[in-house]
């Protein structure tokens, strides 16, 4: 068994430090895969999500340097900065804009506002806050990529409250028909001047 120094505001401590197992370390060697399998897909699903917002474009606004026709009062009209969730990490893409000339107003792209939506994020979210991931500790712990951003702790935070509270609805809304029940008990805590 090695020993490493460790300081500490002045205090010089040894930290021992032990052999890894072997099924410990290729569980690492599989995670630390699987982390870099994702890492390389996330350029391929933000090259699929440039394709799809351009697709969105071409199919209101038609063909790129194209004249348009009285009738047609959709245009192209530059891009901004967005952001979209692949997985649970949001991720910053360049989003085309479509302007209604007509009407002086800008369209949405219904691919972007789908992608805008995180999937089961909050689930995930939730599983990790139970498991006892704290709110100020999550985001160096989920970012798998360096360019992802949107997961502050008060961010988080608002996330595992409103899932929640969505489990908690889910729970109470459940039908308990299907069970043969002869009585139910209720227990409570105080807390404070609240029952509970």
């Amino acid at each position: 068994m090695s020993k490493l120094p460790a300081r500490n505001k002045r205090v010089k401590r040894t930290v021992k430090v032990g052999k890894v197992a072997p099924e410990a370390a290729q569980r690492i060697e599989e995670l630390d895969a699987r982390v870099e399998a994702i890492q390389l897909l996330i350029p391929l699903g933000l090259r699929a999500v440039d394709e799809e917002l351009q697709r969105a474009v071409l199919e209101l606004a038609g063909p790129r340097y194209q004249r348009k026709e009285s009738d047609q009062p959709l245009r192209r009209w530059g891009s901004q900065r967005g952001s979209v969730y692949l997985g649970d990490q949001k991720l910053p893409v360049d989003v085309p804009r479509v302007r209604d000339v007509d009407n002086d107003r800008e369209v949405s792209l219904l691919a972007y506002q789908a992608l805008q939506t995180p999937r089961k994020m909050d689930e995930g979210l939730m599983l990790r806050m139970l498991k006892g991931l704290a709110t100020r500790n999550y985001e160096a712990c989920a970012e798998t990529v360096p360019e992802t951003f949107g997961l502050s702790s008060s961010s988080v935070s608002r996330r595992y409250v409103k899932a929640t509270a969505r489990k908690l609805a889910e729970f109470q809304e459940r039908s308990l028909e299907e069970h043969d029940l002869v009585a139910l008990f209720l227990d409570g805590k105080s807390f404070a001047d609240e029952q509970i």
